[in-house]
């Protein structure tokens, strides 16, 4: 079994794995849409921010001058993308250096290098496929031969559509560069083909030895235990803000659903601080009450995951839990086939 218990040590704390990265969207004044989860679940001591977002926005100057931790004014761990994917989607010319002194300045205490994300239309024998590639590649190494404080943990960021390619990637990487761990992307693009998505990650877990595992994008109620069976260490996701906003309700242990599946209930299936304070329409009636109770389930998913590595009957449990999803768990049995070598 890849699934583990691991410590991602900071300059400011010690993250025990699996963990969440929640995506805060800062905004044009710090506040953005998020709840500030950070204050009410002491398990969500983390963050996931945006180094193109937040160059682009007036608060950058700010977060200049105080840095992450005393703006927000929690000691948590905050995790900044480089905002790689932005760069694709609207061809946009960043340059790793610049991304790298604004995560360094504003006191990210992760980092991912510039990447060029490879969506599933990119065909591997395409020279813009190699490109991309190739540009990733470099970008990482010279992020770490530049990276000015060293107390900032840097991921290298890998893509690809060929898990050889990548697997060779990742040995360029080692040897060229100094990386404290990786981080997969362009799978949310993939994820409809579960089997490569398992595929992908089971192969870079094994490449990478010890080194921490983190995948971009991926980090709703039902991809996070898949991810952890298959070794992940962390993962990020608006899943619960986008949720909250199309009024869809994250059931602890089992999946989502829409609020209006829950009418004829007209109670919540959950006893979550928002849940057990709120009636019904109160926590329907405010998207971020429905974000907030979003997170808390999620925390409660990570809690168990951890009990049940410790404890030996993680496959047990996930035998169950996938029930109410019958296309992750295609993927779950797929994986559980592979990780035994039977695939």
């Amino acid at each position: 079994m890849l699934a583990r218990i691991s410590t991602i040590k900071t300059s400011t704390n010690e993250l025990e794995t699996p963990v969440l990265f929640p995506v805060h969207n800062a905004g044009s004044r710090g506040k953005g849409n998020s709840p500030k989860y950070w204050e009410h679940i002491p398990d969500m001591k983390t963050m996931m921010l945006n180094a193109y977002f937040i160059k682009e926005n007036p608060i950058y100057n700010i977060l200049s001058n105080v840095g992450l931790h005393d703006y927000f004014k929690f000691d948590g761990t905050f995790f900044v993308d480089s905002g790689g994917l932005q760069g694709r989607l609207y061809d946009l010319k960043l340059n790793p250096i610049e991304i790298l002194r604004i995560q360094e300045g504003i006191g990210a205490d992760i980092a991912s290098t510039l990447d060029i994300p490879i969506l599933p239309q990119d065909n591997i024998t395409n020279l813009q496929h190699a490109n991309y590639l190739k540009t990733s590649i470099k970008n990482a190494i010279l992020s770490s031969r530049k990276k000015q404080r060293e107390d900032m943990l840097l991921f290298a960021a890998i893509h690809g559509n060929d898990i050889s390619v990548m697997m060779n990637t990742v040995d360029y990487l080692n040897k060229k560069g100094n990386f404290d761990g990786f981080a997969i992307g362009g799978l949310v693009a993939k994820r409809s083909d579960f089997r490569k998505v398992v595929d992908i990650v089971i192969a870079v877990r094994k490449k990478i030895g010890d080194k921490p595992l983190h995948v971009f994008g991926l980090g709703g109620p039902s991809m996070i235990p898949l991810l952890t069976y298959l070794g992940v260490d962390s993962f990020d996701s608006s899943s619960f803000l986008k949720a909250g906003s199309k009024r869809i309700y994250f059931v602890p242990g089992e999946g989502s659903i829409e609020f209006r599946e829950m009418e004829k209930l007209n109670m919540l299936p959950c006893v979550c601080p928002v849940c057990s304070d709120k009636t019904f329409e109160e926590v329907r009636g405010k998207r971020k009450l429905i974000a907030l109770h979003n997170l808390w389930a999620i925390c409660y998913e990570i809690r168990k995951l951890k009990m049940k590595i410790q404890d030996g009957t993680l496959e047990e449990y996930l035998d169950t839990r996938f029930v109410f999803n019958p296309l992750i768990n295609t993927a779950y049995k797929y994986a559980k086939a592979k990780v035994r070598g039977f695939a």
